[in-house]
């Protein structure tokens, strides 16, 4: 079974057009054709069905099947041609959210420097929805994620290496300044200023309000944290963050939840289920499981 079948066949289900397959892999029709032949003939099936007085294509069940498996074929043999390529290099392609990078990275800066790591790192700053996508896409290959609840996915693999509570943090204009702790549902009517969709916050966010049974009234979504703090300090709105984003600095209030469903942001060092890592990319996952000691000093 070639590759180049596998490709014709998964963007001939996609498109539904022989013609189409043909453009984009920049060969005659008849090369597609043939590919789906050789295939049908080797797994023993009819996997298209063509109306050739229509000009429409029909996807067999069992069609169905290869695709499924075949599209999952297709992107291994891309990532283990990402990673073979990269394997000889020293750089470390990382994945790190802006408030990890903010908060947590700095903690062991030194370590990292005192090792070589730092100048070898190329950081991919983003929220960890998106970076997980990166991570699974090979865009990268290691990445210190944050999450609402320990990571379960059979593609990764992650280690956990602390949780931190999530607090609700206002002006100090705000009511909240007087409340050492509330409930969640204590803010049904409240304005929220909120992370977007990138970052797991956003998650949070709704799955408190859900639990609560009303929906946030989000008045504005950024990607920057020091915009959502300034905005809050303005008294525009709340915000749910990690309680440790909030420094001596800031005019902030931070309130802590008392809700029982509690959520805690979890941090955790990811990569791809069987990512071989390289000398550099050891040394640097050993500095980061450092941080869960350097936060409890």
């Amino acid at each position: 079974m070639k590759l180049n079948d596998l490709q014709y066949f998964c963007y001939l289900c996609q498109v539904g057009s022989f013609t189409e397959a043909a453009k984009r892999f920049n060969v005659k029709q008849p090369t597609v054709t043939l590919a789906i032949k050789r295939l049908e003939k080797n797994l023993q099936t009819k996997l298209v069905s063509r109306d050739h007085s229509q000009n429409f294509l029909t996807v067999t069940p069992t069609g169905q099947i290869l695709y499924e498996h075949a599209t999952q074929i297709l992107n291994e043999v891309q990532l283990a041609t990402v990673e073979i390529g990269n394997f000889s290099s020293q750089k470390i392609r990382f994945g790190l959210p802006p408030i990890i990078g903010n908060l947590y990275l700095p903690l062991v800066a030194s370590e990292l420097a005192d090792a070589g790591l730092l100048q070898n790192l190329v950081v991919d700053e983003s929220g960890s929805e998106q970076l997980t996508k990166d991570l699974l896409h090979g865009k990268i290959d290691l990445a210190l994620l944050g999450s609402f609840a320990p990571i379960n996915d059979d593609r990764l693999a992650a280690t956990q290496i602390t949780d931190r509570n999530f607090a609700i943090i206002s002006s100090n204009q705000h009511w909240l300044k007087d409340y050492s702790q509330i409930s969640f549902t204590q803010l049904h009517d409240e304005k929220f200023i909120s992370l977007d969709s990138t970052f797991i916050h956003r998650q949070v966010l709704e799955h408190y309000a859900h639990e609560d049974g009303f929906e946030p009234n989000v008045i504005f979504k950024t990607q920057s944290i020091s915009i959502l703090k300034r905005m809050v300090e303005q008294n525009a709105g709340i915000a749910l963050l990690v309680g440790d984003a909030v420094a001596l600095g800031d005019h902030l209030k931070c309130t802590a939840l008392t809700d029982s469903f509690a959520e805690k942001f979890t941090i955790s060092v990811v990569t791809r289920k069987n990512y071989l890592l390289k000398k550099q990319e050891r040394g640097l996952v050993g500095e980061l499981l450092k941080i869960k000691e350097k936060l409890h000093k």
